[in-house]
């Protein structure tokens, strides 16, 4: 129980009781229950509850259990939606008129109460008075109290009526009719021509934090937070000509996100680097002399531009990453650097993540990374966001609103700038007028900016709608037809937009109108030629909110099919078309398009691994395909798992096919393709039986062929048979799910299995020849994306090593371990040093080769993948042994032996065929004991080295790596001529020549030619 400010919201059918005269009950009650339907939903969205159905009337609360400062407009939003969404039910009576709602809504303070029995209520004088103004309302108005007019004035446009007598109360009460609504307002434009008032301390701590990154040449991370138009970017770009007045002679770049469309993740980085490029020679010169970088950035320009979707996808997220870093490096290599991103709050995950990595990569450059936004950034993941302690890594200026009278100083300001174009008083004295602009603005500069804007164009005071967000209808109003019909059909294109794609909207001449809208400041000119962008965010999204829904179904539709952002176009128009008609004909095939686009556009950016963004992707794609059993649900809901798996959540890929998702439609099995994914993440988790795969296959066999389920279940093969240490068997589990996928074009598996192919095949039995043919295929098809690149240079430096062509190797290896430290890949440097030990072995560089494989070894036992990371220590103690320290060697392999059950089968091999060698060495093959630590009894049997050669033998039955076998083979012909058995040495000799020959591994070969 609680006293607290209330919204209260009553409405109800107009005509009722008329209507229930003339119709059937059990009609009547279907459309009572869509009406309830529509009421509960829409008040439930904006964070009210409905506390009470009344017949056909409807009590619903905001701010009962939580108060949010925006309680009133979402009470207004909620109604005017409900509103909308009625008069498109069906009235069942001949004749009838459509139906309509009649509102009250008021706010003041009442007692909330709550119980088990009666749910919340709330009692009060508010309860009664937002009762009174529903009865007074007439169809389809929304009549409020002068509370809810003051609360939302920002969002609604509202008129007075005369104050009306209500029963009950003994005074007339002043009552408003909510005329319009208006979207939120966002930041638009600095407004650099007025004066910055009120904001001195805010400047002074960032101009502090400025000079401590020059003096200690750290970077360092400041997050300026604020509402909407409150003036946080001025704020920076004022403390940076602070700087330049003071002496400093910082280079400031900014970027910018924007609010709509999916280049959210790259048009702030595009605008930065640009920056960069114009204003630092250094950088401009990386540029001219580093095609990949210029590449890069051409790259990321091109999918921030709103053009037509693309099909290839560009660099991946390492890639930009490394080049940003590279372009960041080389600008503050002069002097002290201040970045700012403007508007992160409609950043994607995927730049948020950047930005940090980029904090991480470059904390020794004299850097200042500022983050504009508003407060919502600080609940999202980053250094922003607290801690579980409260702290924050980066500073944080907060910006509030102006006092009424630094608001009012604003104003005065603004009435007296600008080409001598004075504010008129029209009735009013200016001190008059600028008092009333304070007021409304609320101590927002913007919409004190753009008040006094309105008055220096001849508009008078009262001309404008008492609240700021009317006041963006008003001057949308106040354009022509024309205006107002290109300024909507730029708003369903985005922010940003093209000469191009308003003539596709059927815009004449486009040309002439959209300069006309810059003279008036609502569109301004954007770096691509015919490019413009919207000045102020309030203008576009009010532009778009008044369109009609046909208008908007129809051109969103228009401008997917000819390839522009087809996945969000396509979502908006099914979004909206389910509003409008849910029982449309059309609707379920719209909803498949926008799936199929969602899911061509996820998977492109899970080709980039841009994993957050294909997460978001196809999440989106799943909901819209699941109305259906069509493929594109089964499709999107394995990459999705799949993305899940990268990002780390094998809980959620798992549950995404569980077998309770599916079918929700219908009866049956779920689709082969998601069953198969089930038991593919199961073998990736190790949980799969040779049972379940033969009940699989024996399915799949007995339903129609599925191209994708089949290549997906030979992968499913092919972990199996790695798993056991069979290559040849995953080989060609692989190539057969390369088939299938290549037979259903499907790039993403195609990609993957190229990948899956080339490292497979370094211990396949495929001949060197074919090994460097697929090495090189992929290194052209991967030209762009040195990420998937890098198992090909690792795989060729391999091949090369082995067949002799120690230069050719060598330049491999270079070039691999560039992508590793330009990319930062920390499991691409355990595959360069295991590939760069192997080499220098057959070099005979053994103390290199330990080296690098104890590396490698330290790398993935930090990473968890201990198998691997036990066959690299065995790796790296053979190679001890080979430097002639055999007593160290015996140890570490003793050690090892005792662990052998937790290696992958080479590393198995590897460490007993090591055990009987060194045994063999010192000339004894009497019992052996493995290490133990110093907690652990000694092992109750002695481990014979005839008993490990004889498992030695036994794993050597089916092992089908032949480079593998053959250094097997060569180690116990060494052991048995030490022993003296020199014709089983000739023998187990002759074995390792006829495996290196068989794949042309010509260095090895060559090794054991001499020794025999």
């Amino acid at each position: 129980m609680s006293r607290r400010l209330v919204v209260v919201l009553f409405l109800d059918l107009v005509g009722w009781t008329r209507l229930a005269e003339r119709v059937d009950p059990e009609p009547l009650q279907r459309l009572l229950d869509e009406y309830y339907e529509i009421c509960s939903d829409a008040v439930e969205e904006h964070g009210g509850v409905v506390e009470k159905f009344i017949g056909d009337a409807v009590m619903a609360v905001f701010g009962a259990d939580t108060s949010q400062e925006d309680d009133a407009p979402r009470a207004l939003r909620a109604a005017a939606r409900i509103r909308a969404e009625v008069r498109d039910l069906r009235t069942p009576a001949t004749g009838a008129a459509p139906v309509e709602v009649h509102c009250g809504i008021a706010a003041g303070e009442a007692l909330v109460t709550r119980s088990a029995r009666a749910g919340i209520r709330v009692v009060g004088d508010v309860v009664n008075l937002a009762a009174r103004l529903q009865a007074l309302a007439v169809a389809g108005e929304i009549i409020v109290n002068e509370t809810v007019a003051h609360l939302a004035r920002p969002h609604y446009t509202m008129v007075p009526v005369p104050p009306v007598t209500l029963k009950g109360k003994a005074e007339p009460v002043p009552v408003l009719l909510v005329t319009g609504e208006a979207a939120a307002g966002a930041d638009g434009a600095d407004g650099a021509d007025c004066l910055m008032v009120d904001r001195a301390a805010e400047r002074h701590r960032l101009r502090g934090i400025y000079h401590r990154v020059a003096r200690e040449r750290r970077a360092e991370l400041v997050t300026v937070l604020g509402p909407p138009g409150i003036g946080k970017t001025r704020l920076v770009r004022e403390a940076v000509d602070d700087l330049v007045a003071a002496g400093a002679r910082p280079v400031a770049v900014f970027g910018s996100c924007q609010a709509y469309g999916t280049a959210g993740n790259y048009g702030a980085l595009v605008d930065m680097l640009d920056a960069l490029a114009r204003r630092v020679p250094s950088c401009a010169e990386l540029l001219r002399s580093d095609e990949r970088i210029a590449g890069v950035l051409a790259a990321l320009r091109e999918a921030s531009l709103p053009r037509r979707a693309g099909t290839v996808p560009g660099p991946g997220v390492e890639e930009v990453s490394w080049a940003a870093r590279e372009l960041l490096t080389a600008a503050a290599a002069g002097g002290p650097l201040v970045v700012v991103w403007d508007d992160l709050a409609w950043a994607g995950q995927s730049l948020l993540r950047l930005i940090g990595e980029l904090m991480d990569g470059l904390r020794d450059l004299p850097l200042l990374m500022v983050c504009v936004s508003r407060a919502e950034l600080a609940g999202r993941e980053g250094p922003w966001a607290p801690g579980a302690d409260g702290t924050r890594e980066a500073d944080v200026i907060e910006v509030g609103a102006l006092v009424p009278a630094d608001g009012a100083r604003l104003a005065v300001s603004l009435a007296a700038a600008g080409s001598g174009a004075e504010v008129e008083p029209h009735g009013l004295d200016l001190a008059e007028q600028v008092d009333r602009v304070a007021v409304y603005g609320a101590g927002n500069p913007l919409y004190i900016r753009l008040m006094m804007d309105w008055l220096r164009n001849g508009r008078t005071v009262d001309e404008v709608p008492p609240s700021i967000t009317a006041m963006v209808g008003a001057m949308i109003d106040r354009l022509p037809a024309p205006g107002r019909r290109l300024l909507g059909a730029a708003s369903v294109i985005g922010p940003s937009f093209t000469l191009e794609q308003l003539a596709l909207l059927g815009e004449p001449a486009p040309q002439d109108a959209v300069a006309e809208l810059v003279g008036l400041r609502l569109f301004r000119s954007a770096q691509e030629a015919g490019g413009y962008c919207f000045v102020q965010q309030p203008v576009h999204e009010v532009a778009y909110g008044r369109l009609e829904k046909e208008q908007r179904v129809a051109w969103h539709r228009r401008l997917a099919g000819h390839g522009f952002s087809p996945g969000f176009h396509l979502e908006a128009a099914a979004r909206l078309l389910a509003g409008l008609r849910p029982d449309d004909a059309g609707l379920a095939e719209l909803a498949r398009e926008a799936a199929g686009a969602l899911l061509g556009e996820g998977t492109l950016a899970l080709r980039q691994r841009d994993v957050p963004t294909a997460i978001g992707l196809l999440g989106r794609a799943l909901v819209l395909a699941r109305g259906g059993p069509g493929r594109c649900r089964s499709v999107a809901a394995v990459r999705l798992s799949d993305a899940l798996m990268l990002s780390g959540d094998t809980r959620g890929a798992l549950e995404v096919v569980a077998e309770g998702e599916w079918p929700a439609t219908g009866s049956g099995p779920a689709p082969a393709l998601v069953r198969v994914q089930r038991h593919l993440l199961a073998a990736r988790l190790g949980k799969v039986a040779e049972a379940d795969v033969a009940g699989l296959r024996a399915a799949l066999d007995g339903e129609e062929p599925d191209r994708s389920a089949r290549c997906r279940f030979e992968q499913l093969l092919m972990l199996i048979h790695l798993d056991r240490g069979r290559f040849g068997a995953a080989e060609e589990a692989a190539v057969a799910a390369l088939g299938h996928a290549r037979d259903a074009a499907d790039a993403y598996e195609e990609d993957r299995l190229l990948v899956a192919l080339c490292e497979i095949r370094q211990w396949s039995p495929s001949p060197m020849a074919q090994k460097l043919a697929g090495c090189a295929e992929l290194l052209e098809r991967f030209a762009a994306d040195r990420f998937l690149a890098l198992p090909a240079l690792a795989a060729r430096a391999r091949c090369l090593a082995l067949t002799g062509d120690r230069s050719g190797a060598r330049s491999a290896l270079t070039e691999a371990e560039s992508v590793v430290l330009q990319l930062r890949l920390t499991m691409g440097r355990v595959l360069v040093d295991q590939v760069a030990a192997l080499a220098a072995s057959l070099e005979g560089e053994h103390a290199e080769a330990e080296r690098r494989f104890c590396r490698a070894a330290d790398a993935l036992e930090q990473a968890g993948y201990v198998p691997v990371a036990l066959t690299m220590r065995v790796q790296a103690a053979r190679e001890c042994a080979r430097r002639d320290r055999p007593d160290e060697a015996a140890r570490r392999i003793a050690e090892l032996l005792a662990r052998r059950e937790e290696m992958d089968v080479r590393g198995r091999i590897l460490c007993l065929t090591a055990a009987v060698l060194g045994a063999a060495e010192r000339g004894r093959a009497e019992p052996m004991h493995a290490a133990r630590m110093d907690t652990e009894p000694a092992p109750a049997e002695p481990m014979r080295a005839d008993v490990l050669r004889a498992e030695v033998l036994r794993l050597l039955r089916d092992l089908d790596d032949p480079c593998l076998r053959g250094e097997v083979c060569f180690d116990l012909a060494r052991a048995h001529r030490c022993l003296g058995e020199e014709a089983e040495a000739r023998a187990m000799a002759g074995r390792a020549a006829d495996s290196y020959a068989a794949v042309g591994a010509a260095k090895p070969l060559e090794a054991v030619r001499a020794w025999r």
